[in-house]
């Protein structure tokens, strides 16, 4: 199924791929399908106490963004859909949309560290998470992310989001997801705006450190200084903060 992860849904491989999506059409019903476009990806990582964790991924084009881990279960995703389902009736193009299920989708599985790419998002939502952690120990890209938490609210083409003290580091070999290189990430504090077309700014006292590709762009910073370019964005940090436009990464 990774040729369709186009849109926002959810894809949980045990083996064989099986397909959770929100299909609908405009001022039609929504209902859950099993098949057809999505934009968030889980693979079986590892057990605990039974339990499968996977990694979330969010899918922008052909490159793809870790999102975080999750010890969700297919019976509770699910349940997750019909909850939303039942909320959110009605699909609105500037309004409830794939975006805003796909960012709910994913503070349900990975709580507090989840980190979305950054999109140009279109949607009316609001969120909020308390202190998380999530770590990735298999496969082709290792991370872990700690967060103090978070809150943001979305309105159309407009959004704010905050997030306290955090840290993170990955190393990863995806090339053919658009992953490649090492990153760490320490950061005092975020406050960040969104525009429409992607446009951004943030306050971010921080240190972070890398050079490779994330979700297709290529990224290079030393100690907060650094840029991100490719994938359908840019952008510009300092020890102070940033600006980005389109897709543009941290």
């Amino acid at each position: 199924h990774e040729n369709v992860m186009k849109s926002s849904g959810i894809n949980a491989e045990y083996g064989e791929s099986d397909v959770y999506e929100i299909t609908r059409g405009p001022g039609k019903p929504s209902s859950a399908s099993s098949s057809g476009k999505c934009g968030s990806k889980m693979y079986i990582n590892e057990a605990r106490d039974g339990r499968p964790t996977r990694r979330s991924w969010a899918r922008s084009g052909n490159a793809m963004t870790l999102v975080g881990s999750t010890f969700k279960t297919d019976d509770e995703i699910a349940a997750f859909n019909r909850k939303w389902l039942s909320s959110n009736t009605e699909y609105e193009l500037l309004d409830t949309n794939c975006q805003t299920y796909a960012q709910e989708l994913c503070q349900f599985l990975v709580g507090g560290a989840f980190q979305m790419p950054n999109l140009p998002q279109v949607g009316t939502d609001a969120w909020a998470s308390g202190p998380g952690a999530t770590a990735t120990g298999t496969g082709p890209i290792r991370s872990a992310r700690a967060t103090v938490g978070k809150a943001g609210a979305q309105w159309k083409s407009l959004g704010v989001e905050a997030e306290g003290p955090c840290a993170a580091a990955s190393a990863s070999n995806d090339i053919k997801n658009g992953n490649f290189g090492a990153f760490s990430e320490a950061s005092v504090g975020r406050a960040e705006v969104k525009g429409p077309l992607g446009v951004r700014a943030r306050v971010e006292p921080n240190l972070d450190t890398g050079l490779g590709v994330q979700g297709g762009q290529l990224k290079a910073k030393v100690l907060g200084f650094g840029f991100s370019l490719g994938g359908g964005g840019i952008g510009i940090s300092t020890p102070l903060g940033g600006l980005g436009f389109g897709n543009s990464g941290k």
